[in-house]
């Protein structure tokens, strides 16, 4: 009984090695600490392989974009603040959105022919969830 106790402890230390090994060697680690950071250009450099011209290139991008972006939020949150009618409250949304999509594609556009369509895969779906409570961000819904 002893040995099989001894057995069946063993096979649990080995496969919890096993399992560590697995998990710390299949880790990205430069991914791991842009999430930690919520830093969204060293995500996208490192999750989309972007090259240094790339990446300066999206940054120039990212950063115009911002402009727009805080412009889209401060109407949609004035629109909602001084309750005007919900049509309204749509048509800026909508505004936004069709902003974002723009701007995603234009990124894409920046990328190589394959992380461009993957990077759509990733980040569009995410458009029609958007709450336009806030700029988007690296968590969540974007």
């Amino acid at each position: 009984m002893r040995n099989l106790l001894y057995t069946a402890l063993l096979a649990l230390v080995v496969a919890g090695a096993a399992a560590a090994g697995f998990y710390f060697s299949q880790r990205d680690y430069e991914l791991s600490r842009a999430a930690r950071a919520q830093d969204a250009m060293a995500w996208l450099r490192s999750e989309y392989h972007l090259t240094a011209a790339q990446e300066a290139a999206i940054t120039g991008l990212q950063n115009e974009y911002a402009v727009v972006c805080a412009d889209h939020c401060a109407a949609i949150l004035a629109a909602r603040k001084r309750a005007a009618p919900a049509a309204e409250v749509t048509a800026l949304e909508k505004t936004c959105t069709d902003a974002m999509r723009g701007h995603f594609n234009q990124v894409a556009a920046l990328m190589s022919p394959a992380e461009g369509p993957r990077y759509l895969q990733e980040v569009l779906p995410r458009i029609d969830q958007y709450a336009h409570q806030n700029a988007p961000n690296t968590r969540g819904t974007p």
